[in-house]
């Protein structure tokens, strides 16, 4: 392989091989914003990092009220803010390291989707888009209830 062939974007090697779930998201928003983002790609990088932050805190929401009471959780609540803020940076840094310039060898990837591939995956990339938020809200509302608390404290 010659020096060009390595440096060109359009080449999917054995090293890039994308993976379904966050790189076709990645790949489907950036193709829709391309003309509004170009290459900056900001708005699929914060697409993925608000989907990524939704499921950890859906986790962690549902992990602190399996196991712990909501007086104890309200002790923590402003050091979950901050662990979130923090974590929220880290992984936009780490989204727009591992993405920044994969566009083209995406779609190289992904280019011979047939119309119906395309269509099933994009219903996959909306749900996977919605359901994080759908969870959260749903979160919300169920925990937020004294009758689940009195359920849990019996």
């Amino acid at each position: 392989m010659t020096n060009k062939e390595s440096l060109s974007l359009d080449v999917i090697t054995p090293e890039f091989k994308p993976t379904f779930y966050f790189d076709y998201i990645y790949f489907r928003i950036t193709k829709a914003y391309f003309k509004w983002d170009g290459r900056t790609v900001a708005t699929a990088i914060i697409a993925i990092m608000m989907t990524q932050i939704l499921i950890i805190i859906n986790l962690a929401v549902l992990i602190s009220k399996l196991f712990y009471t909501r007086e104890e959780i309200n002790s923590y609540l402003s050091l979950s803010k901050t662990t979130i803020i923090i974590t929220s940076f880290i992984i936009l840094i780490y989204n727009y390291r591992k993405y920044n310039g994969t566009y083209n060898r995406l779609r190289s990837y992904w280019k011979n989707e047939s119309k119906n591939e395309r269509i099933s995956k994009g219903i996959l990339v909306i749900l996977s888009l919605i359901i994080p938020w759908i969870l959260l809200i749903s979160f919300g509302t169920l925990f937020k209830s004294d009758a689940y608390w009195n359920m849990l404290n019996r």
